[in-house]
């Protein structure tokens, strides 16, 4: 029983940690791209400012979609890397249902604000997506009043308190329109897309041949042990079934329709009652 067991445990560990590595990968190849963008830009020589947002401007929409994309200097480049790819892999871990709904959200819609409330130059950078993920975990958290969200909440706010600094107009060459719509766009998906912490998986089999130990101490001075092999289904009726225990082989034999014998009673062969 404990081999059985243990591998079916370590399957399930091993599945959780294949996970976890997975759901960084989207965010990774997003800055590889975002790198790859930088430095044919950098060899060529082209200024892609252009591709940004400019606000109020029927053009200026197109940087919607290529502004995360472009980004002013290496500086700007490795502050949003590093955030990018941990927080898109926080999202995807722990909300891998909505994650590509979230990523989409927080990318069109930061940009959208961007372009309503932005000051009238070009606006590059994936800052506000950065500010969006970030808010999307924070205020994910408070809202759903989730002991495991509210940690993830505290974690944001303890390793990117730098972001609320970013939110006010301290530098001219700094969007912070960008990073306000991003984090407004963060809450717009924590309200569409929250979700509990707590995931509602689905009843797991127990694989047949699996035997547990049952041990119980109504079956006199004794005190025997026996084993019962079962299936664990999804979806089941409530059912009774008797066994009937023979105490000199230690084993439940077949299923038995006669009526179970009152446990303060012990006699050679006992009935038993289990519900399932």
């Amino acid at each position: 029983m404990p081999e059985q067991l243990s591998k079916f445990t370590n399957h399930t560990l091993q599945e959780e940690n294949n996970l976890f590595a997975y759901s960084f990968l989207p965010g990774t190849l997003f800055v590889a791209l975002l790198w790859l963008i930088f430095l044919l830009s950098y060899v060529t020589g082209a200024d892609l400012v252009w591709l940004g947002i400019q606000p109020r401007h029927f053009f200026g929409l197109i940087g919607v979609i290529t502004s995360p994309l472009i980004h002013g200097d290496l500086l700007h480049l490795l502050s949003n890397s590093f955030p990018l790819v941990l927080l898109s892999g926080f999202i995807f871990f722990l909300h891998s249902k909505v994650a590509v709904r979230v990523m989409l959200l927080v990318y069109v819609l930061s940009g959208l604000l961007t372009w309503f409330i932005g000051r009238p130059a070009f606006h590059i950078g994936a800052s506000g997506v950065v500010y969006g993920l970030a808010g999307f975990l924070l205020f994910n958290g408070f809202l759903n009043q989730n002991r495991g969200a509210m940690a993830v909440s505290l974690a944001i706010l303890f390793l990117y308190s730098g972001l609320f600094y970013g939110l006010l107009p301290t530098e001219e060459k700094v969007s912070w329109e960008g990073h306000i719509a991003g984090f407004a766009a963060g809450l717009v998906a924590a309200l569409v897309y929250g979700e509990s912490l707590i995931r509602k998986r689905r009843a797991e089999y127990v694989p047949p041949g699996v035997v547990q130990l049952h041990v119980s101490n109504t079956m006199g001075s004794l005190y025997n042990h026996f084993h019962v092999s079962y299936q664990v289904h999804q979806v089941r009726d409530k059912k009774s079934y008797q066994y009937t225990f023979n105490t000199v082989t230690g084993q439940a034999a077949a299923l038995t329709k006669k009526a179970p014998v009152s446990s303060n009673r012990w006699t050679r062969n006992d009935k038993y009652d289990f519900e399932e």
